[in-house]
């Protein structure tokens, strides 16, 4: 038992999931993107932050719930193909294989990004040779993949969330212990170290002139790209009970707040400090946390080391999550599409093909990050806003539509994705004596009109075709009033059989 109880562990995590799934949301944002934007461009960026809190809130309330029942009303559902495929109760795996191949080639693009990434940090850091610190990452990664299993750093991530947010903490506490109050207030109040109070104090501002309600939508808006985020979604999809994201829910609300919170008020408080320095990079702002130590005492010194060493269990983390997801599609979504493979599909044998899919993917990243010649930032940046305008509306009308079909999901998808790439990719507005994107004529981010043009395609698409059998009505109604197999017996025994026999009663009555 204590052996099948180890393993269900590298499955499904049955602790908080709360803290768990902000990470993945919010990590990035959190440690690298919130302080450099609000340092480089005043309290303008606050807006993204504002969005993505209320996005990260819309996706516990809206999304959470129901992709856990599906997940454990077919048992063994653990990626966004597979919940998709039975959602719409699939003979051909027609939906499955589309959604498979997208979603490993954006996921092997991630890991790319995080190779090339961490590698960068590292050379700017510590001067690292960029052979090295590939090949170094790549074994840390693989060696945490061959103790921990398809679990990866899932069981720690809470206690790295939680390192991210005291670091955060720390790093302002140091930053206005050196300052003191008479200098954060000297520095935000001359115009030689801010440019002028209303920029460095006014959210209305950002990079020096004064935002416009098209420019602030545009930014509220990009924080409703979690609801896209494939890594968030299926760690929604791996707790074992839906108590576990009842009791956690309210920390992870919270702990997305403080985080961004924090994230925004460091970038201020360095923009506060550095500003006039002009530092040109990220990288060479993390290097000025930790060299500028001389003199300024312990909690200084020790509040770099604390957050160089959040940042990298933050990187290694989303890389052990991308390989992970990775080798879960491929492995149990794209492999299957071979018969050879589905005679050869034993316990064993899946163990050996995720482990050689995992370095296989590993080691390409490497080679491709290798040769990087600047292009996976901004590729990694434009999939990622692609596939999430793509695969919110798709996920959120899966859960919510009864009548939504497959057909409908491909073309929400293809409509949502292709009207944020052309928004921000296709030059085909005249302007002068040149061309400009959608997105530089209106300045308004492609969230809104792709997710929008998502919807309506979905549900066109849906009604045009063939209505769902009853065994898919059925399925989504039972998830629907919560009766989802033997689970909800533990959830009644732990205080909601009154809410379960009331919902009961009235689906019976209908």
């Amino acid at each position: 038992m204590k052996t099948n109880r180890r393993a269900q562990l590298n499955f499904r995590q049955d602790r908080g999931a709360g803290s768990s799934v902000s990470l993945s949301a919010v990590g990035l944002l959190v440690m690298f993107v919130f302080p450099w934007m609000v340092y480089q461009n005043g309290a303008g960026p606050a807006w993204f932050a504002i969005g993505a809190v209320v996005g990260f809130v819309v996706l516990w309330q809206v999304d959470s719930y129901r992709l856990i029942r599906f997940s454990l009303q077919q048992k063994d559902r653990m990626t966004i193909p597979g919940f998709l495929s039975a959602r719409f109760g699939e003979h051909r795996p027609r939906v499955r294989a589309f959604f498979g191949v997208v979603l490993s080639l954006c996921l092997l693009l991630f890991i790319v990004f995080l190779f090339s990434g961490i590698t960068e940090f590292a050379g700017v850091m510590f001067g690292l040779d960029k052979i090295a610190s590939l090949v170094s990452i790549m074994l840390i990664s693989i060696g945490l993949l061959f103790i921990f299993g398809r679990g990866g750093l899932r069981l720690a991530e809470n206690w790295i969330a939680f390192l991210i947010l005291i670091s955060i903490v720390l790093l302002n506490f140091a930053i206005g212990r050196v300052l003191k109050t008479d200098g954060i207030l000297e520095n935000i109040f001359h115009s030689w170290a801010a440019g002028s109070v209303s920029e460095y104090v006014n959210v209305l501002y950002m990079g020096g002139t004064r935002l416009t309600i098209i420019e602030i939508i545009s930014l509220f808006s990009l924080g409703f790209l979690v609801l896209g985020n494939p890594l968030s979604i299926q760690r929604f999809q791996q707790v074992d009970k839906v108590m576990t994201v009842h009791k956690s829910r309210r920390w992870g609300i919270i702990f997305s707040m403080l985080s961004l919170f924090f994230a925004v008020l460091t970038g201020g408080m360095l923009r506060a400090s550095l500003y006039p320095a002009r530092i040109s990079s990220v990288q060479e702002l993390y290097k000025w946390i930790l060299e500028e130590d001389q003199g300024r005492g312990f909690i200084f010194h020790l509040t770099g080391l604390v957050f160089l060493l959040s940042a990298a269990l933050l990187a290694l983390d989303l890389l052990q999550a991308c390989v992970v997801q990775f080798t879960l599609i491929v492995n149990d979504d794209l492999l299957p599409l071979y018969s050879w493979f589905r005679r050869r599909r034993k316990a064993r044998t899946k163990r050996f093909w995720r482990f050689v899919v995992a370095i296989l993917a590993e080691m390409l990243a490497v080679v491709i990050a290798f040769i990087d010649t600047g292009w996976v930032f901004p590729a990694a940046k434009y999939t990622f806003i692609i596939v999430s305008c793509g695969l919110a509306p798709v996920i959120i009308l899966s859960l919510h539509y009864s009548k939504m079909t497959a057909r409908g999901c491909v073309l929400g998808f293809l409509g949502g994705s292709s009207v944020a790439a052309v928004w921000m990719l296709s030059k085909c507005i005249p302007e002068y004596e040149t061309y400009v994107t959608l997105q530089e004529m209106t300045k308004l981010a492609p969230v809104i009109p792709a997710m929008g043009m998502g919807f309506l395609l979905a549900k066109l698409g849906s009604a045009s075709g063939q209505e769902p059998s009853k065994e898919v009505i059925n399925a989504f109604e039972e998830v629907h009033y919560r009766l989802v197999s033997e689970d909800a017996d533990d959830e009644r025994r732990e205080g909601l059989e009154k809410v379960e026999r009331k919902q009961i009663l009235k689906w019976k009555q209908k």
